[in-house]
This record gives structure tokens, sequence and C-alpha cells, in this order.
């Protein structure tokens, strides 16, 4: 519904409103540097469900269907959605665990890339693709420049269409599987998630931008895909 923000450039504590934040998939207002600032608390509108009422919400991910044991589309109460979502996030280190060095993260720390569908084709057959039908987004794969010919760029610009494809995938095949680090680093990958980057004891922030960087170069040597990190970086390139 609403959030307190903490702005960087007055040192005020305003109310930010859902509206004004633009939320998107992985996105919002604050991650696009429109609003700099600490978010200190979040209101959110909730619906209690119980058996027999009406407080269910349509289940719209593969994966999700499967643990849940139903259809793409079939009405699940809420609250069970709820719990199969966090024992899956859990399943990936992704709920906090103080015995789990494995969310000892900034959650998925790289973006699924966008790429021209005519680029998706020059990548393996198994490889993971997701066409976003309908939507018009900037490619996020090797510079045009360095690309090699006049004509491949030509394919790669006219292309209409766009792919969204699996960062992990590209992670692992890349030869960076879960559970690598840097011989004396304190970060690795997540044992459970090849896009977390995990704290496993020790490492500062240093360590988590110099494995980011090898996986990226590793990435863009084998693939020719420019990984983007999710997480907003402060003070800190890679």
């Amino acid at each position: 519904h609403s959030l307190e923000l903490l702005e960087e450039d007055t040192g005020e504590i305003r109310r930010v409103y859902a509206e004004e934040m633009g939320f998107g998939y992985r996105d919002s207002a604050i991650k696009r540097f429109e609003l700099s600032g600490l978010v200190i608390s979040i209101d959110l509108v909730l619906l209690r469900s119980t058996p027999g009422s009406e407080n269910t919400v349509p289940v719209k991910h593969e994966q999700l269907a499967r643990a849940l044991s139903c259809r793409l589309g079939d009405e699940v109460l809420a609250a069970s959605v709820r719990d199969s979502v966090i024992e899956l996030r859990r399943s990936k280190g992704m709920v906090l665990d103080e015995n789990d060095r494995d969310s000892w993260s900034s959650g998925s720390f790289f973006i699924n890339p966008i790429v021209s569908a005519g680029f998706a084709r020059t990548l393996p057959a198994d490889a993971p693709r997701f066409p976003l039908e309908g939507k018009r987004k900037t490619p996020r794969v090797l510079p045009l420049s360095q690309l090699h010919t006049v004509d491949q760029i030509e394919k790669y610009e006219s292309d209409e269409g766009y792919v969204k494809i699996s960062a992990a995938w590209l992670i692992e095949h890349s030869g960076i599987g879960r559970g690598f680090r840097l011989p004396g680093s304190g970060a690795q990958t997540s044992t459970k998630h090849s896009l977390a980057i995990t704290n496993r004891g020790g490492a500062n922030a240093s360590d988590v931008a110099e494995l980011a960087r090898f996986i990226i170069a590793r990435v863009r040597s084998e693939y020719g895909v420019v990984l983007v990190p999710e997480p907003n970086l402060y003070g800190l390139e890679l």
C-alpha cells in the first residue's frame, strides 16, 4: 500500500504510495534511482483466507502449481499459496535462516537477461527461453559494436521479438556451479541456487564484487551475454 522513505537528499521521512513506486517485475522507482533513500517501513494490505472462504488466488507459475498439485490457473486458498511459496523459497536458500549460510545473501544477484529472439537462437538448444509477447525491452547482450559483422548487427536490431533467458543456466553452463568460490574468498555461490552470491563467513563487499565480476566475465566469454546485477550497488562497481 505505501512505505516510509528516509530521503537521501533532505534527510526527511515521507510516505510514498504504491502508485508512485511504479512497481514492476523486480523493478521500482528506487531500483531505477528515480527515488533515493532508505525504506524504513512498509504497509501491506493482506487478505485472510480460511477453509470455505472466497479468498483464493489463481496459480500462475508452473513450479508453484506442481508444489500445490494443481493446474495453472486453478484457484487456491491464499494461505496455501503463501505456505508453498515460502517453502519453495526456503529450498533455494531465499528465506533468512541464521543456520543456513545459503541464506546469507541479498537474494538473486543477477537478473534474467532479456535478449532479441535472433540472439536467443544462437544459444544452445537446451538453454531455457521465455518469449516476451507484446513487450518491447532493451536487450541486455554484448554491445552491438562488438559483434563480428554488419549482417549480425542488422539481424539482431531488426528482430521484433525479445526473449528472457535464464541467468542461472548461463552461469552453470559457463563452468560456475553451485558452491563455487574463488581461492581465499569468503564469498561463494549458493549450494542451492547459482544466482545467489553468499557470505560463508567473513566475506566483505570486495569479495562479493570479485566473484560477481568473475561470473560476468565467464558468461560474457562463453555466450556473449552481459549479466546485470539485481542489487543496487553503492560505492562499488562491477
